[in-house]
């Protein structure tokens, strides 16, 4: 059911959300049955106009919309069908600026859109796709009590527990229950590295992969007394900053993939591990040499992506095959392309959008016909 809002219980909306449902399982049933898809396809680039480059980009499951945000918190939507924007607002209007995350809330009902700050204020916005219509539906801050170095926090959350997980720069992990605005849990992480990358399960309620800026992984449960589940360091002997973590596509709750900063992509099955504190790669992929700024991991088709500061992109399939590669030119119109500050799969299709650090370019690739 739908969070943060009225659930309407009426033939109108039991109707949307049934089709809803409909198309995002025929979509589920091929992404699962593709295998090399190739996205170098680029069907569009928006140029949002952003003075600090694009720091997220969110692709809708049910509209060809994409949101993005720069680092003053500007968001901005865009209908790339129609190549038309459609809305533009600022998260908040405090000098104090930085942009964490993007999250998509309620997908087959009225979305609502997670704008998380660096600071790790939350300010979650309904009817963000009309044309001056945003309006706020809540705020608050997930790190309210906790002293955090820096500007740093990473932020996600889980839909079938509504639960929000943030961390960063500090020595805990809070769980909030998002519908009640409650801290639910406080789970203590090392003192001595920071929680550079955060990932929710999306299967198992209440489990949620960390990666440390010392460049080590651990996956908690929150139903669990110890918390913590399994810890590895799949990127040693190099200590640089997990840049992304995720669980693999599909329903397999076991296995995650962990992106470090050294352009190293680890494949984990926890399972595998000959104690909890042993889990082992079983696939690693160079991708990127010392570059590596963003990963992507597709929540349904086998495929998972990364971008670099070289103005790189490439996409993998989940055995290590190199599907795509993609590079930025040189200059777009004048401008000088910098680093992929961001990469996100559509949910339901073998599509991305991805965004960089030094103009406002945003691009949107497909497979190819």
């Amino acid at each position: 059911m739908p969070l943060l809002t009225d659930s309407e219980d009426n033939e109108e909306v039991n109707a949307r959300r049934e089709e809803r449902e409909r198309i995002a399982l025929d979509c589920i049933a091929k992404c699962q049955r593709s295998s090399a898809c190739k996205m170098t396809s680029q069907i569009t680039s928006w140029d949002t106009r952003f003075e600090s480059g694009t720091k997220a980009a969110l692709l809708l499951p049910f509209s060809p919309i994409v949101i993005a945000a720069d680092e003053n918190e500007q968001i901005r939507v865009w209908n790339y069908d129609d190549v038309l924007p459609v809305n533009s607002f600022e998260n908040h209007k405090l000098s104090n600026r930085g942009l964490s995350k993007l999250l998509l809330i309620n997908e087959l009902d009225e979305s609502l859109v997670l704008a998380a700050s660096s600071d790790g204020n939350v300010r979650i916005w309904k009817n963000f796709n009309q044309r001056g219509g945003q309006k706020l539906v809540t705020a608050f801050s997930s790190v309210k009590g906790h002293r955090a170095a820096g500007r740093n926090i990473v932020i996600d959350w889980q839909k079938q527990s509504g639960y929000l997980y943030a961390s960063g720069d500090m020595s805990s992990i809070l769980v909030w229950d998002l519908e009640k605005e409650q801290l639910l849990s406080t789970i203590e992480s090392p003192a001595d590295s920071a929680i550079s990358a955060l990932s929710a399960s999306q299967v198992r309620s209440g489990h949620f992969a960390a990666g440390f800026a010392a460049g080590s992984v651990r996956i908690f449960d929150v139903h669990t007394p110890d918390r913590l589940v399994y810890m590895a360091r799949p990127h040693a002997p190099r200590t640089e900053k997990v840049v992304g973590i995720g669980f693999q596509p599909g329903f397999d709750p076991y296995k995650i993939v962990s992106a470090s900063q050294a352009g190293d992509i680890q494949f984990l099955d926890v399972r595998r591990a000959a104690e909890p504190q042993d889990v082992k790669p079983y696939l690693t992929i160079e991708a990127h040499r010392g570059s590596l700024t963003a990963l992507a991991i597709h929540r349904h088709a086998p495929v998972v992506a990364s971008g670099s500061a070289r103005q790189m992109i490439k996409v993998f399939s989940l055995e290590g095959e190199q599907l795509t590669k993609i590079r930025y030119q040189p200059s777009f119109m004048g401008q000088t392309i910098g680093s992929v500050n961001c990469l996100s799969f559509h949910p339901y299709k073998s599509l991305f959008a991805t965004g960089t650090g030094d103009n406002s370019l945003v691009s949107i690739y497909a497979e190819e016909n």
